[in-house]
């Protein structure tokens, strides 16, 4: 059952984004692996901090929907949005195939940073590449959603700075250790440049809030070779250069929005008209962020129900608002839909996640580096969840299990040692 198990987490990992179909195969595999041993598995899960809040979610997820069922019946709509919600338990078994071995880990990373590169192989299309490397406006998400691949671009790049020093480090021959190098800096600018074409102001003001202390805490702890941060450093600033027009175009786009908030700041005594934004990115966005708080103060404790989201779009009566397809806002999708209640428990289990972690990094039983890059990609989504809402789809859900799986898998003891720690 091991080798099934494992076998499904590289093959999860390596089709996350590059191959859908063998993705959800590898799920499956690591899925039949957990059932087949329920008994050992739930002895090491009850030991994980995370354990308590995830069983307070389910059962709050579970009385909410029962409630909304009686209470008005539940549609078409927040079924399928249970279904997609419920298929976030797969963290369970891809954490179960780890089980606190660093090298699976580490494998599985490895994997699914490949697969985001083969990704923008199989979806580049030249000339649409050659038009966004020239024009400065044209954006690209090879094959994946432009804001989503920006998210996605952001966390490798932090995982090449984090993790690929310790592994060049560990390379006996000198030759091997400049070859890794090579091939992490190539990498590093394929990526760059896929983050600068996306052209998403979320992922990079994320990555731009995120790497710094990421790459000051490795540099406080000389965990980051000199010839690391050299490469980035070349990178950044050549990113920079060749970029820096684009990026600037692009954060100049909605203006007008600014410029509006500014002068709704100065009106006194007068509550801000967000109907009155130019119907620009963020001005869209505004409108959006006012309307579902609005809706959320209805119900503010369990929200409106489980698909509420695009029925507080669709009642909006605006046909401009009735072509977002969503709040883009996590956070207040989350509250409008479940409320603050439902809101926290997801925080908590997050929160779980987070505290077996460092757990097992004070202990010295996983890497700082490890640890860092897992923590700074949670920080990379929380920052760029406030931006889109991306919960119910399947790319963001492979990307959540992936990460929410190997850091729940670190936060456990290895297979066959069961004791917990108190």
């Amino acid at each position: 059952m091991d080798r099934i198990a494992v076998t499904g987490l590289y093959l999860f990992a390596l089709g996350a984004f590059a191959a859908p179909a063998a993705a959800n195969v590898g799920l499956v595999l690591t899925a039949l692996a957990a059932l087949c041993r329920p008994r050992g598995a739930l002895a090491m899960l009850r030991c994980h901090p995370a354990w308590l809040p995830l069983l307070v979610l389910v059962a709050y997820l579970i009385l909410h929907s029962i409630g909304f069922a009686l209470a008005r019946g539940l549609s078409s709509g927040d079924v399928d949005v249970l279904q997609d919600l419920a298929k976030f338990g797969l963290v369970l078994p891809v954490g179960l195939a780890v089980a606190g071995q660093l090298g699976r880990a580490r494998r599985a990373l490895l994997l699914a940073g490949t697969g985001l590169l083969l990704c923008m192989a199989l979806n580049t299309h030249w000339a649409e590449l050659a038009q966004a490397l020239t024009d400065g406006v044209t954006r690209l998400g090879f094959g994946l959603p432009m804001i989503a691949f920006g998210l996605y671009a952001a966390t490798a790049l932090l995982g090449l700075l984090l993790l690929a020093p310790a592994f060049i480090e560990a390379l006996l021959a000198a030759g091997q250790r400049r070859a890794a190098l090579a091939a992490m800096t190539a990498a590093a600018a394929l990526l760059g440049m896929g983050l600068l074409l996306c052209r998403s102001r979320g992922a990079w003001l994320a990555l731009a809030l995120v790497m710094p202390v990421c790459a000051g805490l490795m540099l406080r702890r000389r965990r980051l070779p000199r010839p690391a941060f050299a490469a980035l450093g070349v990178l950044l600033v050549g990113g920079f250069l060749l970029g820096g027009e684009s990026v600037a175009r692009r954060l100049g786009d909605d203006s007008a929005a600014y410029q509006a908030l500014a002068d709704m700041a100065q009106v006194q005594d007068v509550g801000p008209t967000f109907d009155a934004l130019p119907q620009d990115s963020v001005g869209l966005r505004l409108r959006l962020f006012g309307l579902g708080f609005e809706r959320w103060r209805e119900r503010p404790l369990t929200g409106l129900g489980p698909n509420a989201g695009d029925g507080v779009i669709a009642a909006a009566g605006d046909p401009v608002l009735h072509s977002m397809a969503h709040l883009h806002n996590t956070y207040l999708e989350l509250l409008v839909r479940f409320g603050a209640l439902g809101l926290a428990a997801f925080a908590a289990v997050i929160a779980g996640l987070a505290a077996g972690l460092r757990r097992q990094v004070r202990s010295g039983a996983v890497p700082v580096e490890l640890g860092l890059f897992l923590a700074g990609a949670l920080a990379l989504t929380l920052i760029w969840s406030a931006f889109d809402f991306r919960l119910l789809t399947q790319d963001f859900r492979f990307y959540a299990v992936l990460l929410g799986g190997i850091a729940l898998g670190l936060g456990l003891r290895r297979r066959g040692v069961v004791a917990c720690v108190s």
